[in-house]
């Protein structure tokens, strides 16, 4: 899978990378128009370290030139499961990110839970491109303890509003709702702190 989504990129003319990538270390990619201009733009999540998180290289297409600009590379801030990528198989990871590209042409992140432990809570972050920077435009959680009765969570918020919708089961099995009402913020992708959105979700 790694090596069909970095042979994608490579179809796309004059692809300049930032600094070397292993091919092996990509565990997944994504094109689209994310800055609106009507030339395809790659984002790939690349893994660092061993329990370390992951960085995100992101690419603007040039369209005069016909080529895709490397602008800016996010430092760990994608969570995830590293386990033997030097092993083909995607068996060999335990929690990998997941890309999706919005109609808006912003780009939603999934971070799956680690199968580990009882406790298992789902992320989603949703990055656009503004004023040429990648913010956190959205942040979604939902949560589970499946050894647990009644311990379910989930929070949908816009970080630029501040405004969403979060839920908690209540002992008695009911769900309780309530509006998020933080401040908003225009957050850049590289100084985004998930400890923050929790935080706000739970007021």
């Amino acid at each position: 899978m790694k090596s069909l989504l970095f042979g994608l990129a490579l179809l796309l003319p004059g692809v300049a990378l930032a600094e070397p990538i292993e091919t092996r270390k990509i565990i997944t990619a994504l094109t689209g128009d994310f800055n609106g201009d009507g030339a395809p733009d790659l984002a790939m999540v690349v893994e660092t370290g061993p329990t370390d998180p992951m960085d995100i290289h992101f690419f603007l297409g040039d369209k005069e030139h016909n080529y895709l600009k490397p602008v800016e590379i996010v430092r760990e801030q994608i969570g995830g499961e590293w386990n033997g990528y030097d092993r083909a198989g995607y068996e060999n990871s335990d929690a990998e990110p997941e890309l999706t590209m919005l109609p808006n042409g912003s780009i939603k992140f999934h971070l799956p839970a680690p199968e580990i432990g009882s406790e298992r809570t789902n992320q989603t972050l949703t990055v656009a491109y503004r004023n040429g920077a990648f913010i956190v435009a959205g942040f979604a959680y939902d949560s589970d303890d499946y050894l647990q009765e009644n311990a379910a969570s989930a929070c949908d918020y816009n970080v630029l509003t501040g405004k969403g919708t979060s839920s908690k089961q209540q002992p008695d099995g009911s769900t309780k709702h309530k509006t998020v009402s933080a401040e908003g913020k225009t957050i850049a992708f590289r100084d985004w702190n998930s400890g923050d959105a929790f935080a706000a979700c739970q007021e």
